[in-house]
């Protein structure tokens, strides 16, 4: 079961035993009062126990409401089916896309099979599914897979979102293939009267008819075109956030982009072997100016100024006596 799932459903047990033992006391009811003070002992002992517990795989939990559940009996197959293929379609694009950048529009998706989610379980109430990363090594530390899955999980939370704020950030995390996934899922929600609620991690997230409507109607119309271009600047890194600033300029003006950090600069600061190169020291980005490749995603949008978001795709050359 889902941490967090499993986690609520014992404070609920907890709640409903403290509320007994409040009821009674050891000298009306000695043996029932000793005996509700032991569950309530156990459970305080399996909710520190299951709180303490570390998940380092992925693993998500997706709930459906309306038109195409019939109460706790069962849901739509076909809806279903078709749901959970979006699914798992957002998370194999998004993973493929931090392993090797921007992805052609069309064509078999790299690292698939790395990416594959199976269903472990299901929920009834609003009628759900459990995903889980496949395999079953423990591992010390986040995969990649739950990692994707974190920022699957946090583009759905925002994609719905009444703030308009909140969903451009969404927006400037999408590429054009996870677009037209994203709207192929919200059409199918729509146009079913379903609701969605994700767990997963620490969130826990309910998108209602409306949320639901006005995810379709924020991304039917939108639009994002992806272009390169090579630059020449004063770079600053901070690999750990993925993020990088550079300052140079353009027909005489100064110009600062802010953006993301592309999976090859990763693997130059880090020096892999495949790539034939040398460590790259972040310490040392800052001595001079650098010629890099910069990545251009334009988002537009109905009745809206294109939105412009960047990402570092290659550090080329460091030119030291070069200033920016």
């Amino acid at each position: 079961m889902l941490k967090k799932l499993e986690l609520d459903a014992l404070k609920a047990d907890l709640s409903s035993v403290e509320a007994l033992l409040e009821s009674r006391t050891r000298e009306d009811d000695p043996i029932g009062y000793f005996q509700f003070a032991a569950r309530k002992t156990m459970l305080e002992g399996k909710i520190a126990s299951v709180d303490a517990k570390m998940c380092m795989h992925a693993e998500l939990g997706i709930f459906f409401g309306g038109g195409p559940v019939q109460g706790s009996r069962g849901i739509n197959a076909d809806f279903a089916g078709k749901a959970l293929e979006d699914i798992q379609a957002l998370i194999s694009k998004r993973f493929s896309g931090r392993e090797i950048g921007p992805l052609k529009q069309r064509g078999r998706l790299p690292f698939h099979d790395q990416s594959q989610m199976i269903v472990t379980d299901v929920m009834r109430g609003s009628f759900g599914f459990v995903l889980e990363e496949a395999g079953d090594t423990v591992e010390m530390v986040s995969t990649p897979l739950k990692d994707v899955v974190d920022e699957v999980s946090d583009i759905l939370s925002r994609i719905g979102a009444a703030d308009e704020a909140v969903f451009d950030e969404a927006a400037a995390q999408l590429d054009e293939r996870i677009l037209v996934t994203l709207k192929q899922f919200f059409q199918r929600l729509d146009e079913q009267g379903a609701t969605l609620r994700i767990v997963q991690g620490g969130r826990d997230f309910m998108l209602d008819r409306d949320a639901v409507s006005l995810a379709r109607n924020r991304i039917k119309e939108m639009e994002i075109i992806e272009s390169g271009k090579e630059y020449v600047g004063t770079l600053f890194l901070l690999p750990e956030s993925r993020r990088f600033d550079l300052i140079s300029s353009e027909n005489g003006e100064r110009v600062v982009l802010k953006g993301i950090l592309g999976p090859e600069v990763l693997k130059q600061l880090a020096g892999q072997q495949e790539l034939g190169e040398e460590h790259i020291d972040v310490r040392q980005v800052t001595q001079g100016a650098w010629k890099v490749d910069v990545k251009t995603r334009e988002i537009r949008e109905r009745n809206r100024a294109p939105r412009y978001v960047y990402a570092l795709s290659r550090l080329k050359a460091q030119i030291p006596d070069q200033q920016s």
